[in-house]
């Protein structure tokens, strides 16, 4: 099957209206995200069932491309970095999703099993890797980027029916919307700027008064980030940010000495010195869990052999059924039920392990 290259709107439009609304497409991306806060989407590779279009989205408006995504089920393969790359190019995440990597956990296989890896195990056909790191906004692209853009969707559709003949086969299928469904609604969740500080590296070594500070100074990060399109730490690093919520001084000395380059004391010194005395009168916010002491890791020992023999005895990987920080959440908190241990999950594990506690 050859490829369509696609680089502009009259097309885009063209074939959109020849598809049947809410019909499933197939569908990968490659992005660039090295040197941005957002995501830029680089081209977007589509199987509609019939013909595989690899769309130059450079040349694309978000406007003309977006009912691809608002109204058809996306099938793609670990699918959450795509998300957030399509949302950054049109502005909303997509209505529906089927993960191809989340069917194939549900069916038996590792919970990060790769494409190329799926394809090799059921289709018997081995995909090249080569093109996977290179610069995908240069254009022209390569014969190489060409064809292995081509070939993260050529498969795909194949893929699926397997997977899903498997899953009907062991009434799955609505474990699978289940947990497509929240993969999309976590990915929509947007982070609360009072949380801001539990993403920093070493946040929870910090005292008291460091933590406050560390609490006014993360939003701010975020912002700026998001504000001049740049990846958090080139606004301010992780180990600088700790350096400066653990710092007794609060004048440009300071910042230099934490290492702070020059122009970035020039741009945003005095705003750093303001925050950093607004958290010094801040209350601090909770300290993030600790290591578990002796008697949940002992808990937390008898409760994994019981998710591994419960994998055992459905076929499933432990770490499908069970996360490390889902287990230490209900053992510490088991009148709050972390969300993924319900539906699916509540009558197979999580009530057998809530009767062990």
């Amino acid at each position: 099957m050859a490829y369509l290259w696609c680089d502009t709107n009259d097309a885009i439009g063209s074939w959109l209206a020849g598809l049947e609304p809410g019909s499933p497409v197939y569908l990968d991306t490659e992005f660039m995200r090295e040197r941005t806060f957002w995501p830029q989407l680089a081209l977007v590779q589509v199987h509609d069932g019939q013909n595989i279009r690899l769309i130059d989205t450079p040349r694309i408006s978000p406007d003309v491309l977006a009912p691809l995504f608002s109204k058809h089920t996306l099938v793609m393969h670990a699918c959450s970095e795509d998300l957030e790359a399509i949302a950054s190019f049109t502005g909303a995440y997509p209505a529906a999703i089927e993960d191809t990597q989340i069917a194939a956990a549900l069916t038996g296989e590792d919970m990060q099993l790769g494409y190329q890896k799926i394809v090799q195990m059921l289709l018997g056909v081995e995909l090249p890797k080569g093109a996977t790191r290179t610069d995908w906004l240069k254009r022209p692209l390569s014969e190489e980027q060409l064809h292995y853009a081509e070939d993260d969707v050529k498969y795909l559709p194949e893929v699926t029916n397997i997977l899903r003949d498997r899953l009907a086969s062991l009434g799955r299928l609505d474990w699978w919307e289940e947990e497509c469904g929240r993969l999309l609604a976590q990915a929509c969740r947007e982070e609360l700027p009072e949380d801001a500080w539990r993403g920093v590296k070493g946040a929870g070594l910090l005292p008291d008064e460091a933590r406050a500070v560390l609490s006014v100074l993360a939003p701010w990060r975020n912002r700026m980030a998001r504000e001049r399109n740049l990846p958090k730490s080139f606004v301010i690093k992780d180990a600088q940010l700790l350096d400066l919520a653990r710092a007794r001084r609060s004048d440009r000395g300071m910042l230099a000495e934490v290492g702070l380059h020059p122009k970035s004391i020039r741009r945003d010194g005095d705003a750093l010195i303001a925050l950093i005395e607004e958290g010094h009168r801040a209350a601090p916010p909770p300290p993030l869990p600790g290591p578990p002491d002796a008697r949940e890791k002992k808990l937390a020992k008898t409760l994994r052999g019981k998710v591994g023999k419960i994998a055992d005895d459905v076929g499933l990987k432990p770490d499908v059924l069970m996360r490390r920080r889902w287990l230490e959440s209900l053992i510490r908190h088991p009148e709050r039920v972390p969300e993924p241990l319900t539906g699916w999950r509540e009558e197979i594990v999580t009530k057998p392990l809530l009767e062990l506690l």
